[in-house]
């Protein structure tokens, strides 16, 4: 007696809210027949009474509803594992996402594993019925008959809202509400809100500090940082970029790291490097998470098998994910991904495209000299304060229907990064890298002027003092990225168009005398040269 007692209590502790009333009123209420053969028992007649006072049913009380629960299911001696599944169904508030079971909490639906959901089973049944206490066995075939029944309903996530303990925040309003069985946030977070917080403007102190500090005491990167971090806690997937923060050590960069996988549910964040993508079962343990964070992105070099998943989980596009032991599945990872490193990374030119809009590397160049040990903890006690501030730095961006989020410092960065903007050429004996340092230094030496020109042996010998390049690479990379031509006049050959940047190449930027006897087969395009460039170096 006592024992189903305290059964009883133990289950309302955890799971009141997961208990449909309607339903189990509507199994202790109607009957469909009549059963003789259980008699009246007072023991039974308490726990009902209890479980009538704890859910507050509108139900009479001193009533042993054994019979009425028989006879609705139809059952005989004992219950077999058919009818404890139908009943499951109808007693709990229980639906499926992602092949997982939920029930409904006061703190929403969450997930509910294989124990604590036998758990839960045994409770009840035993509390119902009384006198019956069901086999492992049984518990674990009413699970397997729980997680495949076509009658457990899917749950739909919604975006517009973000579970936040007790409460949700709705981004239409830019409200807290209470949780409603009838909703199931797309984003959930582990932060507790409460009906009477509201989003706040000011930024909290410790944060605004820390977060300074991380953006180089740029007050414009500080906020493209903030921005992203806010919509790193929303579901929105059309701002969402993934961020590498870059730089030397004692700089923050950790810190953040924390910060942001503390607002996530632990089970729902993983810590992988890119390259533990490129194993045939990695991508499995990405299956249900929420957020990808690691303090390393790991080899600086990204082969084309992983940028590829990574192009994928980015866009939040279907994946295809191999399985131990089972069937491979083609699955749509939404993944929030965040990632420290040292080292500055090398993707293949060709997937700059793709991956320009989708990336930010974010510079964190600050050395914190003497970094205060206690900060972690001080942002947690902010933790409420910032994700409200958050909020409100989301709700401008909403408001100003801003499209992209630029930064000029962090485009560079990123272009640089991925070879944005940069044409190469097919060489054997020049590689990437030392195309790329060309094309820098040719456009730190010159831009484009109309009306100016350079001497190509001139540009030429520059270019070859400061890096070991050939005459003919230097003028294919300067046809590729310049988009010039190039000209005879006099016997020399110039780049049209193009001037110096330096004052003290002024010599050779004189504009064309427009009345000068230039024929046209001097003017030369880069597909009608047939000799070598080197044959204009020695003027």
């Amino acid at each position: 007696m006592n024992h189903i007692l305290q059964m009883l209590s133990k289950l309302l502790s955890v799971a009141k809210e997961a208990i449909d009333r309607q339903g189990l009123i509507a199994i202790l209420t109607i009957s469909v027949g009549n059963d003789d053969e259980i008699d009246k028992s007072e023991q039974a007649i308490t726990v009902y009474n209890e479980l009538i006072d704890k859910l507050q049913l509108n139900i009479p009380k001193d009533v042993d509803y054994r019979p009425n629960i028989y006879s609705y299911f139809g059952i005989q001696k004992k219950p077999n594992d058919t009818i404890l599944v139908e009943m499951m169904i109808s007693i709990f508030h229980i639906k499926r996402f992602d092949s997982e079971l939920f029930i409904f909490k006061d703190i929403g639906w969450q997930k509910v594993n294989e124990d604590e959901l036998q758990g839960l089973i045994s409770k009840m049944i035993q509390v119902l019925l009384i006198d019956y206490k069901p086999s492992l066995s049984t518990l674990t075939n009413i699970v397997n008959g729980l997680q495949k029944s076509t009658d457990v309903e899917e749950l739909i996530e919604d975006k517009q809202y973000i579970g936040c303990g007790p409460s949700m925040f709705n981004l239409n309003t830019f409200e807290v509400v209470k949780n409603c069985i009838d909703i199931f946030p797309k984003t959930r977070l582990n932060i507790e809100i409460d009906k009477g917080d509201v989003i706040n403007e000011n930024i909290p102190d410790h944060f605004s500090k820390y977060m300074l500090e991380l953006a180089n005491f740029d007050t414009d990167l500080k906020h493209f940082l903030i921005q992203h971090t806010a919509i790193l806690l929303t579901a929105n997937t059309k701002l969402r970029r993934g961020l590498i923060l870059h730089g030397a050590a004692n700089n923050g960069k950790s810190v953040y790291i924390k910060l942001l996988k503390s607002f996530f549910h632990q089970n729902d964040v993983i810590s992988k490097t890119l390259n533990e993508l490129g194993g045939r079962f990695d991508k499995e343990s990405l299956i249900g998470k929420r957020l990808m964070a690691s303090d390393e992105i790991g080899e600086a070099r990204i082969n084309e098998k992983v940028v590829n998943d990574f192009k994928k989980l980015l866009s939040v596009e279907p994946i295809h994910v191999d399985r131990k032991g089972q069937t491979q599945v083609e699955v749509t990872l939404d993944l929030k991904l965040i990632f420290n490193t040292n080292a500055v990374l090398n993707f293949p030119s060709e997937h700059a495209k793709a991956l320009e809009r989708r990336i930010a590397v974010i510079p964190c160049e600050y050395y914190v000299e003497k970094a205060d040990p206690d900060l972690i903890e001080k942002l947690q006690d902010e933790k409420k304060e910032i994700f409200l501030y958050l909020m409100y730095v989301y709700q401008q961006i909403v408001k100003a229907d801003i499209e992209y989020l630029e930064n000029s410092r962090v485009t560079e960065i990123t272009h640089d990064w991925l070879n944005f903007g940069y044409e190469f050429v097919s060489s054997r004996s020049v590689s990437i890298p030392n195309q790329k340092a060309c094309i820098n230094l040719l456009r730190k030496l010159t831009a484009i002027k109309p009306g100016s020109r350079i001497k190509v042996s001139r540009l030429n010998e520059v270019i070859r003092d400061e890096i070991k390049v050939s005459s003919q690479v230097i003028n294919d990379l300067v046809q590729a990225n310049f988009n010039v031509q190039s000209r005879l006049n006099n016997g020399y050959k110039y780049w049209i168009d193009l001037g110096w940047k330096e004052t003290d190449k002024k010599d050779d930027m004189i504009s064309f005398d427009e009345n000068e006897n230039v024929t046209d087969d001097e003017f030369l395009y880069e597909d009608d040269l047939n000799l070598g460039w080197e044959d204009f170096d020695d003027e």
